[in-house]
């Protein structure tokens, strides 16, 4: 009986928590230019990572992401990045891979280790992959845990979640800092 009690309350708990994120952080709408965003523990307010594609449905070489804000905290409008955030903290460096047509390496510049790979398969459609739990995974957003009590945040732990290119399983690993 105590098991069960304590299972329940967990179960509640988890319920509970899935809830108020949800209710906390909306779920940013699914588009063709879409590859993943962020969302952080400070508010509602996301990142969002596009495939940046010419008129003909093509990545912009020199420029194949387009990143910016989708400030749900104020009236859902897109706002682009400052100069600051950009360079330490969502923009990211993209690099055409050598002999690989369509092929990019991105660096996230808060976090230069973790591989990213971007790949153009059509017109009008791309996607990013990387290693979640040592699988490799498509990855759908990120969730940044920072403590805002010095002069420039910290980050505690970024939680990754995609879907796995073999298993189409959701995939999800915890980075600690």
């Amino acid at each position: 009986m105590k098991i069960f009690v304590i299972l329940s309350i967990s179960l509640l708990s988890l319920t509970l928590a899935i809830t108020q994120q949800n209710e906390i952080y909306p779920v940013t709408q699914k588009t063709k230019e879409l590859l993943f965003y962020i969302q952080r523990n400070h508010n509602s307010n996301t990142i969002v990572y596009n495939a940046n594609f010419d008129t003909v449905g093509n990545l912009i070489d020199h420029k194949p992401i387009d990143v910016f804000w989708i400030r749900y905290d104020e009236q859902g409008q897109r706002m682009e990045l400052r100069t600051i955030e950009k360079m330490f903290a969502y923009g990211v460096e993209c690099k055409k891979i050598k002999n690989k047509e369509n092929q990019y390496k991105v660096k996230l510049v808060a976090k230069k280790d973790k591989e990213i790979i971007l790949i153009q398969h059509d017109k009008f459609k791309a996607t990013v992959y990387t290693m979640i739990n040592n699988k490799l995974s498509s990855l759908n957003h990120l969730y940044i845990q920072a403590d805002n009590s010095g002069m420039w945040p910290s980050v505690k732990y970024i939680e990754l979640f995609g879907v796995d290119t073999k298993t189409k399983e959701n995939t999800y690993e915890k980075i600690m800092n």
